[in-house]
């Protein structure tokens, strides 16, 4: 019988239903209850991971087929950054389309906070001070151009939709326009568009075509009033030049949940920005935080343990073509 390794803890609630997902197939082992070197030999022996095991520790693995990610981003594995590469032979899946709700409501309620001076008057309130901190400004009527139009982009196009606002998206194949979106165009038009728009809300991944994709002329290019919100990946706009950009006047006000590097360091001048919020890299969080977007993992993992051994498809597989370096 196989082994799933399961790294994260679970409810019993939650463990029974991956068991039951997994019945007379494979044996369920959850790491997190185990001793250090118990939990090891489990990673080491396992047919299936669910989590994100370092690169070395799949490489000592001689038995494993599947990686099952908790996380979206796959650039852990996908983008060339170790001698070992991830094995061509097992298949990898992350978990999109379980983070789209809670990455939504992270941006709009940090775009909110900023418009309506949330961080002034929560910092006025520290010291009782009872002070108007002046004009504010309003979603209504704003548009926004969303860099990243899957499952994360989308959820946040139909939820502005709320609040009236004009959705454009920028994305490689631009047919079959997504809910939510009044307009959809390739990055091509990227130049293009960035002077149209009141807010930019990037959730793209970390890809050749997207690093650095937001360069210092891209961003004076945007409106002086603007605001930037990158949720995706910090390798998307280089931080130096973007405290460079702020130094200027240039934009309203700029929303980082992702640094290059991360943490960013205590010294670097975004910090000391008054209109720039800076989260770390919380905005989807698949366990651990909100219970509702930790019952859409275990209902993945479970829908995949299933399909896995019944020899359907698994959902969300990461293709070889996505991958900048992958081993034979």
């Amino acid at each position: 019988m196989k082994i799933i390794a399961v790294s994260f803890p679970c409810t019993k609630e939650q463990q029974n239903r991956l068991r039951q997902a997994a019945e007379g197939y494979a044996q369920v082992q959850f790491m997190a209850e185990m001793e250090e070197n118990q939990a090891k030999e489990c990673m080491n022996h396992a047919q299936v991971i669910i989590g994100q095991p370092e690169l070395a520790e799949i490489a000592q693995n001689e038995v494993l087929e599947w990686v099952q990610m908790t996380w979206v981003g796959t650039d852990k594995y996908t983008v060339k950054n170790s001698e070992y590469g991830f094995p061509k032979h097992i298949q990898l899946t992350n978990m999109s389309g379980a983070l789209g709700v809670i990455m939504s409501e992270y941006a709009i309620g940090a775009i909110l906070a900023l418009y309506r001076h949330f961080p002034v008057y929560w910092e006025q309130q520290k010291q009782g001070i009872w002070k108007d901190a002046g004009a504010e400004e309003s979603l209504y009527g704003k548009t926004v151009l969303l860099l990243g139009t899957g499952d994360i982009g989308t959820n946040l196009a139909m939820r502005l939709k709320a609040f009236g606002t004009t959705n454009i998206g920028i994305r490689r194949n631009t047919e079959n326009v997504p809910e939510g979106f009044d307009k959809m165009y390739g990055f091509e038009q990227l130049d293009k568009l960035l002077p149209e728009a009141d807010i930019v809300a990037c959730s793209l991944p970390n890809k050749p075509l997207t690093r650095k994709l937001l360069t210092k002329e891209r961003l004076l290019a945007m409106k002086k009033d603007a605001v930037l919100l990158n949720m995706g990946r910090g390798t998307l706009v280089d931080t130096n030049v973007l405290s460079e950009v702020l130094e200027t006047g240039h934009l309203k006000g700029v929303i980082l949940d992702v640094t290059n590097p991360e943490p960013l360091p205590k010294d670097h001048p975004l910090w000391s920005y008054e209109r720039v919020m800076i989260t770390p890299h919380i905005a989807g969080p698949s366990l651990g935080h909100c219970p509702a977007t930790q019952e859409r993992v275990i209902v993945a993992c479970c829908e995949n343990i299933k399909r896995y051994f019944s020899g359907e498809a698994l959902l969300h597989r990461i293709e070889d073509a996505d991958f900048e370096y992958i081993r034979e």
